[in-house]
């Protein structure tokens, strides 16, 4: 009662008996189109998750063992760094928003990354040497800058490269690819700790995968006009321009 039904946007050949066959040989015909029909934007994007996802979604779990062991953070601590984190998201979101407009989504997101990773070597690098350990709660609202303005923008860059009429398709083969490699980082991380490797190299190896991701984009794919028009969303391109001949129009206070 409370969801509409809706038609199917798709009917399945004459002739088909299994639905699960036919899904997976329609997912594997999608991977092919994507992989030829998309080379300057959705293919790298999704290759970017890849490894952006893996290092990102590690981070809460790869930092408690960090704050706790290198750092001395305690439980309640911890809560209150990561409620820190929380907090820098909301100015970081918005200036995503607004570098995303000044430049594009594409190098905006490769920008978050790349600070990101700067952020987090620093943090793995001082924190554990810090003659107070509640320094920590600077490095968190870093942390939170950088979180806010990564997810946005590339929830935006998703929304933009994504083909009309496969939205739903596509979603799920971004869903796929940001946990493929999810388990890769803390087992490295734990392996190395374990080892008796610094702490601060696992850090800066789990930080690693983010700038893979951030060069698969500046070398890989296309400028974004080539991206707005291979995936058919002029549109984006359109309201890019007229937001900047307004900012340009816009008289100084």
């Amino acid at each position: 009662r409370c969801m509409p039904s809706r038609p199917a946007s798709r009917d399945p050949p004459q002739g088909t008996r299994f639905l699960v066959l036919y899904g997976i040989r329609q997912n594997f015909r999608t991977a092919v189109s994507i992989h030829r029909e998309y080379k300057k934007g959705l293919r790298w994007y999704l290759l970017a998750t890849v490894f952006a996802q893996s290092s990102v979604g590690a981070l809460t779990t790869v930092a408690v063992v960090y704050l706790s062991s290198e750092v001395g953070l305690n439980a309640t601590d911890i809560s209150l760094f990561f409620f820190v984190v929380l907090v820098g998201t909301i100015p970081g979101s918005k200036f995503a928003s607004e570098l995303s407009k000044r430049t594009n989504p594409n190098t905006s997101w490769q920008l978050s990354m790349i600070c990101l990773f700067i952020t987090l070597v620093i943090g793995a690098f001082t924190l554990g040497d810090a003659p107070h350990k509640y320094l920590s709660l600077i490095w968190g609202l870093f942390v939170g800058l950088m979180l806010g303005w990564f997810y946005p923008t590339e929830n935006l860059f998703f929304s933009c490269v994504l083909p009309k009429g496969q939205e739903a398709e596509i979603a799920g083969f971004r869903v796929y690819c940001s946990m493929i490699l999810a388990w890769l980082p803390p087992l490295v991380f734990s392996i190395l700790v374990e080892s008796g490797v610094d702490a601060k190299w696992g850090m800066t190896f789990m930080g690693s995968f983010i700038l893979v991701a951030a060069s698969l984009l500046k070398f890989g794919s296309g400028t974004w006009e080539e991206i707005l028009q291979e995936s058919q969303r002029s549109e984006f391109a359109e309201h890019h321009e007229h937001h900047e001949h307004e900012s340009i129009a816009e008289p100084p206070l």
